[in-house]
């Protein structure tokens, strides 16, 4: 590979760099623990300016560590044009994600700060413009050449990878430090260290540090990055040869099973972006080209072919899901990992033909390629696709054309993935009686009025009960039933509960009693499942609520014989409550196991 001079920096220069990184990260360690300790108070302002919280926090986190690894190789005003462009593109993206949920109705403290894909989207978007950018300012021109593209990006990449490694080693050593004084009975050196106040400003010196450290010694960088693009290189055979057998075992076996596992386009993307990355380990800057080199010629011609079906059968695997069940957020975001994968398969295939030189197409592919990155991820966390809007217009339209039945419906994606446009949506099914199930109506008006993220996601886990379960509850006294709907209502998935275990056992049954706790109050029902009993109480609105569960020997035979048999009495409880802050707090005697009866 051939790797540029690297200049040598003044002694004078470098200590303005170093100071200036230093203040960076001192500034980027003030704004981040201002934001964190406002979540934290009571009457946090982020609560009612979340719209101002998550740029402000992106910004914090993104911008500073672009100045601090820009300071020095990049030109000052190139960087300050860069920082500021990032600055706004971020913000922006932070002020779409914080009011894309502003009518869904979830508390601050569902979802504090951005979701975890926008993270990595922003982290490996802004990490390949940065690198186009110092690129770009090195050589003058855009779009840089491939060498100073991938000799920047690849520089980028390892110095990110010691600076992870040095600031860990930081923190690994400031741990065992409190752990030994914690031998000695002395705790304020933990107090301390795992402060907001100070673990803030120690992690941004620490990459402050890391970063200027390998400024000095660009020489040993460019031998270390040398040294693991050689390793990686020699896996891509591994991998060609692994590739040709499963694709050459799919010419005589049956795809079903790939389809079975539920995981293909997940799979199948990972070999991809696996391949992809080896072939550029060998290929590197155009260095296999020289004629000493024709193993990994030919190394990397096989992979590149082999990318081609295993990116097509991706998007079979993909197509299959989304023909039976439409598109939702995590399809979306799937589809555009294959749609970049696939751009990229597309200018790796055509290295196939041709002569001398072939190869060079690989260049120009991976150049086009990393804008396109770019412009998905821009596309993708901004209003122009959003998915959450793409999915609710996919997901309602399927249920409106009748193509999936309510009963099969999550209503609860709409409300928990579709931000805004899925709040508005199921508004207008609630509210739409030209719908001809009018089960579509009452499923959204509950999703609808959800404001527990935690409880709408249990319950897209959650079975409903099965048909014919309710012949295995036995009611008593004899002569009543089970009110209507009582088990879907309770043990169904909107309940958040799992389904008994006599609900779900064919040869299990459950006794359930209705009782009066007090005289001239309505009944509540008692349902005694094979280990845990419930109470549930009938509402205003006729709805029955868990108000309670039973404690004690529920396992006895002889505890069971006597609550179906009807000896069922009240008895004071033999403890006060005690009054702790005007909180109540409850004495639950410890019960004995299996006890003899009384008498």
């Amino acid at each position: 590979m051939r790797d540029e001079p690297t200049p040598t920096v003044p002694p004078q220069a470098a200590r303005a760099v170093f100071l200036a990184r230093v203040i960076t990260a001192l500034a980027q360690a003030a704004l981040l623990y201002w934001l964190t300790d406002a979540l934290a108070a009571p009457q946090s302002w982020v609560v009612h300016a979340r719209w101002v919280f998550e740029p402000l926090l992106l910004v914090s986190a993104f911008v500073p560590l672009i100045l601090i690894a820009g300071l020095g190789p990049a030109r000052p005003r190139v960087l300050a044009v860069w920082a500021g462009a990032a600055a706004v593109i971020v913000a922006g993206l932070g002020l779409h994600d914080a009011t894309r949920e502003a009518i869904a109705g979830f508390s601050i403290l569902d979802r504090a700060g951005p979701p975890f894909p926008l993270w990595v989207a922003l982290t490996g978007g802004l990490f390949i413009a940065h690198g186009l950018v110092e690129a770009t300012a090195r050589e003058g021109r855009f779009p840089p050449s491939h060498a100073s593209l991938f000799d920047t990006a690849t520089r980028l990449a390892v110095r990110a990878v010691l600076a992870g490694a040095f600031t860990g080693g930081f923190w690994m050593l400031l741990g065992l430090g409190v752990g030994m004084f914690h031998m000695l009975a002395v705790d304020w050196p933990g107090r301390l260290i795992w402060s907001p106040g100070f673990a803030f400003p120690a992690t941004t010196l620490a990459v402050a540090a890391a970063v200027q450290a390998t400024d000095a010694r660009m020489a040993l960088i460019a031998g270390i990055r040398s040294l693991v693009l050689g390793l990686f290189a020699w896996l891509l055979p591994l991998l060609v040869a692994i590739l040709a057998a499963f694709l050459g075992s799919l010419l005589v076996l049956s795809p079903a099973p790939l389809w079975a596992t539920h995981a293909a386009t997940a799979i199948l993307l990972t070999a991809a972006i696996g391949l992809i990355l080896l072939i550029n380990s060998a290929y590197q800057d155009g260095a296999a080209e020289r004629p000493t080199s024709r193993f990994a010629h030919w190394a990397i011609i096989a992979g590149a072919v082999e990318l081609a079906p295993i990116t097509g059968l991706a998007i079979w695997a993909i197509g299959l899901r989304v023909a039976q069940y439409g598109w939702t957020v995590d399809r979306i975001l799937a589809t555009s990992v294959i749609v970049v994968v696939a751009g990229v398969a597309a200018g790796y295939l055509s290295t196939a033909v041709g002569g001398a030189g072939r190869l060079r197409r690989i260049e120009r592919t991976n150049q086009a390629m990393a804008l396109v990155v770019v412009a998905v991820i821009l596309a993708l966390f901004s209003p122009v696709a959003d998915p959450g809007r793409l999915m609710v217009a996919d997901q309602v339209a399927r249920l409106r054309s009748g193509a999936i039945p309510a009963d099969r419906f999550d209503f609860a994606a709409l409300r928990l993935d579709g931000a805004r446009w899925g709040a508005a949506a199921l508004s207008a099914l609630s509210h739409d009686s030209s719908l001809p199930d009018p089960a579509i109506r009452s499923s959204a008006t509950w999703a609808l009025a959800q404001t527990n993220r935690s409880m709408l996601e249990r319950s897209q886990t959650l079975k409903p009960v099965p048909n014919g379960s309710a012949t295995r509850v036995k009611v008593h006294p004899d002569g009543r039933t089970l009110p209507d709907g009582f088990l879907e209502a309770a043990f169904g998935p909107r309940s958040g509960r799992a389904v008994p275990v006599c609900l779900r056992v064919a040869s299990g049954q459950c006794d359930v009693r209705f009782v009066t706790l007090r005289p001239g109050e309505p009944e509540v029902l008692v349902f005694l499942d094979t280990m845990i009993a419930f109470v549930f109480a009938r509402e205003q609105t006729g709805t029955w609520t868990k108000i309670g569960d039973l404690t004690g020997p529920l396992l006895c035979p002889d505890l069971r014989q006597a609550f179906v048999a009807g000896e069922v009495d009240r008895d004071p409880h033999p403890w006060p409550d005690l009054m702790i802050g005007g909180q109540r707090v409850v004495i639950t005697s410890v019960p004995e196991v299996c006890p003899r009866p009384r008498g």
